[in-house]
């Protein structure tokens, strides 16, 4: 059985694969900052060149399959 993931908090989310919805950048949830007082959870992504992408959690989506096949740990 999968990770339980809650998208209202951001729990469960980290070592995650993740696309960022505009620039379609795939990469692993380095890191989240837990929803708290309204404010939505946001992480930050971290792609196969090193690079962050960093936003809140509405920014990002879960891969489709062909994306997590093409997509390699760095």
């Amino acid at each position: 059985m999968g990770k339980t993931k809650i998208p209202a908090t951001g729990e469960g989310f980290l070592g995650e694969i993740m696309v960022h919805k505009l620039s379609r950048a795939v990469g692993i949830v380095d890191s989240v900052t837990q929803a708290q007082a309204g404010w939505p959870p946001q992480i930050a992504l971290k792609l196969p060149d090193g690079t962050l992408k960093k936003g809140r959690l509405s920014d990002f989506r879960d891969p489709s399959g062909n994306e997590r096949a093409k997509f390699t740990h760095a």
